[in-house]
């Protein structure tokens, strides 16, 4: 292999907690685009709702309060018209190559999800605990030193991984989300949308899917098959991952002031760009989010308790705040 090395200089938007979608923000803001804060993260499908179940898995019961990054992709390219390529579940060696070719013609590359035990400048994690769901956006690579150059959303400037760290933290799979060595890349439309486009198409493509879903494993359909799936569960992990993914995985929380669900997220970009474009039900719709955010909290209290008849009632309640409130982004 040519020792070579290679950077693209990029604005960074440093936003934590927005991984997956952070290094296409970077990327739109370098062809420039300028969204606000938490907006992609929201209309691509975070502040979400699905329930898993498989017998095999631990825990065997899933809650998550976001949404799949490859889904989430996904929908995003709907909304904003890009291209996405992806590579996945091949050799490093295969990836990297790929990677090395993108970077050549001019296209950053998101990889994840990667294992951020391996990740030296996040130090209370590194070589200490294994949090293999994250992302960052490779921007260059050095052979002379044996990095990858990355933008990370928790982190200014750009950060460097040394090739065989790199190697490592990649070798993730996580069931139903990212096979190993997975990286994606981009190719924007001539023209990106504005601000009010995205957030008009986005919501209402976000409340469609909320209320009729694809697979009844999402959004409004299955809040309510888990309210009364809820007294059959016995596993306490269970419980558990329902608070853990609606706070910061994948610690369980101590306090709940965060356990939102990314509801608050949701309520401010809604209030924000509501009152921006004088968009009414976008206000009243960012209300109602604020709401079931404050019932997700006390959720996450109840399920670590294992009260299953309060989880249940609380999500019937969360269940008709946010039918109401996606029928409202429906209609805007």
């Amino acid at each position: 292999m040519d020792c070579m090395k290679k950077l693209h200089l990029l604005p960074h938007r440093v936003c934590e907690s927005t991984c997956y979608v952070n290094g296409l923000e970077d990327v739109l803001a370098w062809k420039g685009a300028d969204y606000s804060d938490f907006l992609l993260s929201v209309v691509g499908g975070m502040a979400g709702f699905a329930y898993l179940r498989f017998k095999r898995a631990d825990p065997p019961c899933m809650v998550y309060w976001g949404a799949n990054p490859k889904y989430l992709m996904k929908d995003l390219a709907t909304i904003i018209g890009f291209e996405e390529k992806a590579v996945e579940g091949r050799s490093f060696e295969f990836m990297f190559s790929r990677l090395r070719e993108s970077l050549e013609k001019g296209q950053p590359v998101m990889a994840g999800a990667l294992d951020m035990y391996y990740l030296h400048y996040y130090p209370d994690l590194y070589k200490k605990q294994h949090v293999p769901i994250h992302y960052v956006l490779v921007v260059g690579y050095d052979d002379e030193e044996h990095v990858v150059l990355v933008h990370d959303c928790s982190h200014k400037g750009v950060q460097k991984i040394p090739y065989e760290e790199f190697e490592k933290s990649l070798n993730v799979n996580v069931p139903g989300m990212s096979k190993k060595n997975t990286i994606r890349a981009f190719t924007l439309p001539r023209k990106l949308p504005s601000e009010f486009e995205v957030a008009k198409k986005g919501f209402a493509h976000k409340a469609k899917r909320f209320l009729n879903p694809p697979v009844k494993l999402f959004g409004i359909p299955a809040m309510r098959k888990l309210a009364d799936e809820i007294f059959d569960w016995d596993n306490k992990k269970c419980f558990e991952h329902m608070a853990t993914y609606a706070t910061t995985p994948p610690l369980l929380p101590k306090s709940f002031e965060n356990s939102h669900g990314m509801r608050f997220w949701q309520a401010d970009v809604l209030s924000a760009l509501g009152k921006k474009y004088e968009t009414r039900n976008w206000v009243d719709a960012s209300m109602l989010f604020r709401e079931s955010g404050e019932k997700i909290m006390k959720l996450c209290e109840a399920a670590l308790r294992q009260d299953k008849e309060r989880v249940s009632k609380i999500l019937i309640g969360i269940t008709k705040i946010e039918e109401r409130a996606y029928k409202l982004l429906k209609q805007a």
